[in-house]
């Protein structure tokens, strides 16, 4: 097994049992879709309103590309309802992760956004399907929701490292050392 492979693998076993995602809440998803993929459009119409409103997120895409992103955004939703295995989807999802480090989609792009998505995906799952249900099938989006992010964060950070390593032919341990040794200038400027 590759280094990257190995390091993603060590990843994801993180990701998982730090959320809790199983097939579970796959599951309970599943159960939730007649009513839930009724939602894809607002959920599409929020994000990309957001992202198209704010000057730093729209700097992400280019003229006339809202329309593709939007199609991507909705069968990505629309394949939550219908995931039969966990590993399979998350292997799938890292991807998001590559192409956020291509598009310059910051962590805090992606962080802000998904709590949009978990606040807007809570509010009509407990409108649907009343308090207790509502709340437990917005868990299980949430723990969903909160793998893919962490996914996706270590996969900008660390693929990035290694992508830098692998461009310069600098090991992985010295711009750590480098990354360490700066990081008391950036706290000083970033607080005077």
């Amino acid at each position: 097994m590759s280094q990257i492979k190995q390091r993603f693998d060590e990843g994801l076993d993180t990701i998982t049992t730090l959320t809790g995602l199983t097939q579970a809440d796959f599951d309970k998803l599943r159960e939730a879709a007649p009513q839930a993929k009724q939602w894809g459009d607002a959920i599409v119409a929020m994000f990309y309103d957001t992202l198209f409103d704010h000057p730093r997120t729209a700097a992400v895409f280019q003229e006339g590309e809202r329309p593709a992103r939007e199609k991507t955004l909705e069968e990505w939703y629309a394949s939550l309802f219908e995931v039969d295995s966990v590993d399979q989807f998350l292997r799938n999802q890292a991807r998001i992760g590559l192409l956020h480090i291509r598009r310059h989609v910051h962590n805090e792009f992606m962080i802000g956004m998904a709590n949009r998505l978990r606040t807007l995906f809570e509010t009509k799952a407990v409108e649907a399907f009343g308090n207790e249900e509502g709340v437990a099938v917005a868990q299980a989006f949430s723990r969903v929701l909160d793998t893919v992010v962490g996914l996706t964060a270590e996969g900008y950070d660390v693929l990035s490292k290694i992508a830098l390593s692998q461009a310069t032919g600098v090991q992985e341990t010295v711009i750590d050392k480098f990354i360490i040794s700066a990081v008391g200038d950036v706290e000083k400027e970033l607080l005077n």
